[in-house]
């Protein structure tokens, strides 16, 4: 597993106090190369202006991340954050990402979502989920049904932005984020975060909840 996250790189994301990854460094500029004309200096300039907020992977990145279920299978690039998300914070840019499959990746060991456009990642955020009595599932969920307004008549409780996964109840949507919250087996997410991911997703996309092979580091 270490090797894993060296091959990733060094200081790209943590979530809940769990590395996850890290910027790559830019191929270095060959000192043959051409000279570039204004237009290309500034469509350079142009791109790495926005090149800062994700890192790109190379495949052999990739595959091992999947193989360690922290990412799935076929991801070009993550987003980049600068230090541990917090319950409540989350990251949310799909500036420049075309239409494509929607990907909602659940990993209750490093308690994080991620959402995946056309194998670029688009959000992210620390979640809660299922306390042991009332654990979340594990497995491969297409969303069966929205509900933006939804309340819980088991619990007489809010769940905005619901995303139903499951025939018995559990879905994805807002609550109350705190490091000692638990839901009934429901995958929480912040308010805001959720109102995103529940107009960017539709039925039939897929949700994969996962526990990822990699140890959480000792306090």
């Amino acid at each position: 597993m270490k090797n894993t996250l060296l091959i990733l790189g060094t200081a790209c994301a943590v979530f809940g106090g769990v590395f996850f990854g890290a910027p790559l460094m830019a191929d270095s500029v060959s000192s043959n190369s051409a000279p570039q004309t204004t237009d290309a200096v500034e469509a350079e300039a142009e791109e790495t202006a926005t090149d800062w907020r994700r890192t790109q992977l190379k495949p052999h990145q990739s595959m091992l991340a999947a193989e360690s279920k922290l990412l799935p299978t076929g991801v070009k690039s993550i987003l980049n954050t600068s230090g541990s998300l917090k319950h409540g914070q989350y990251l949310w840019e799909d500036e420049g990402i075309a239409e494509g499959e929607l990907t909602i990746w659940v990993d209750l060991t490093r308690q994080l979502v991620s959402v995946f456009r056309g194998g670029h990642e688009i959000g992210t955020a620390v979640i809660v989920y299922g306390a042991e009595e009332k654990a979340s599932p594990t497995g491969t969920f297409p969303i069966m049904r929205r509900v933006r307004d939804y309340h819980s008549r088991s619990y007489d409780a809010p769940m905005p932005y619901s995303l139903f996964i499951t025939n018995d109840g559990v879905a994805l949507h807002g609550s109350p984020m705190a490091p000692d919250k638990a839901t009934h087996g429901c995958i929480g997410l912040p308010l805001e975060f959720a109102r995103m991911l529940f107009d960017a997703a539709s039925r039939g996309d897929v949700v994969e909840i996962v526990r990822s092979d990699i140890d959480r580091p000792k306090a």
